[in-house]
């Protein structure tokens, strides 16, 4: 059964789009690569490899996946959900055939006419229960319904009168950031005023592979240590497509213009030795320019380049911590 929600979240340009395959593969290539790094012996390398380049690859294209912008008109104007009535139809069948039943000449020859009966007595009963547990069901998801038609509701209200906190529970409601967290990054927001200040926190330990995998030609596994500018560079590309995709599904639900990012890793410390969150880029992305950009064809890196943005990387040393650019800066 389709709940309201669920219907909500596929329906048309108002809501997001059903899971695509780059999403599902999302899902799957992070979850074998989890897999992966646990087994000490792989059965099939060749399919082993295909993960790992397959995984590499959704490192980079984390903003390709988005969400249809939504039409906040269409869910204000999407009827309440109707209340379900009580139906019989199990029931009624189970009756007419009790009421229709006519013993055959076997049954009255070998008296299995008592028998049939009592036995459709009985069906009888277990459709009406049947009848009534559906109804219970119907109705239970119905309250479910109509919960999340007057959320929604309540949003789109908070989202015509400009109300942060309602920004805040559309995100919420709609969650359009699961395959980010599958890869292993967090989101935190902080919305007051009409500006979106994101935190996005990633850890590349737990993202990142530090080894290459791939098969010889024998058919032999070859792992070795990735180049530490190779990883650099992964992560680099990881960091700017997340805060890409980030940006695309913002603007998505909520009618901004501009928001900034400020992606957020562990860096050492040099005052005090120990690995502290510190912002490693900081952008604010005007829904303007991202929308002229080709997203299947950039290099997310390089994207940064058309964004008002602040990021310290080399390639052997990674990135340095930067200050957050500020809104001031882009005007």
């Amino acid at each position: 059964m389709t709940t309201f929600k669920g219907a909500m979240r596929s329906y048309g340009a108002a809501v997001r789009r059903m899971e695509r395959d780059q999403q599902r593969r999302a899902r799957e290539s992070a979850k074998r690569f989890k897999e992966q790094q646990k087994l000490q012996d792989i059965a099939d390398i060749a399919q082993a490899v295909r993960d790992y380049n397959s995984y590499v690859e959704t490192l980079k294209s984390v903003h390709k996946n988005c969400t249809e912008k939504i039409s906040w008109d269409e869910i204000k104007n999407n009827p309440v959900p109707i209340e379900p009535s009580k139906k019989s139809a199990k029931e009624d069948f189970a009756l007419q055939r009790l009421n229709t039943f006519k013993p055959s000449f076997f049954d009255k020859i070998f008296g299995s006419t008592k028998r049939k009966i009592l036995n459709l007595e009985y069906l009888l009963k277990v459709a009406k229960s049947e009848d009534e547990k559906n109804y219970e069901l119907a109705l239970i998801q119905y309250r479910k319904d109509l919960e999340d038609w007057e959320e929604l509701q309540e949003i789109v209200q908070g989202i015509d009168n400009k109300k942060p906190e309602l920004y805040l529970r559309a995100l919420q409601f709609f969650n359009p950031f699961d395959d980010i967290g599958e890869l292993g990054s967090q989101i935190d927001f902080n919305i007051s005023n009409e500006q979106i200040d994101i935190e996005l926190y990633i850890n590349s330990q737990e993202v990142i592979p530090n080894y290459e995998l791939s098969q010889t030609s024998t058919g032999k596994m070859s792992k070795k240590n990735m180049a530490k500018s190779k990883f650099n560079e992964l992560y680099q590309d990881y960091i700017c497509s997340s805060i890409i995709r980030v940006a695309r599904e913002v603007f998505a639900y909520l009618p901004v213009d501009k928001i900034r990012i400020n992606a957020v890793s562990e860096l050492l410390n040099p005052k005090t030795g120990h690995l502290e969150n510190a912002p490693i880029v900081s952008v604010i992305i005007s829904s303007t320019t991202l929308n002229k950009l080709n997203l299947n064809s950039i290099d997310p890196s390089d994207s940064m380049q058309n964004f008002v943005h602040r990021m310290n990387f080399k390639k052997i040393t990674g990135f340095e911590e930067v200050k957050k650019v500020e809104l001031d800066d882009y005007n």
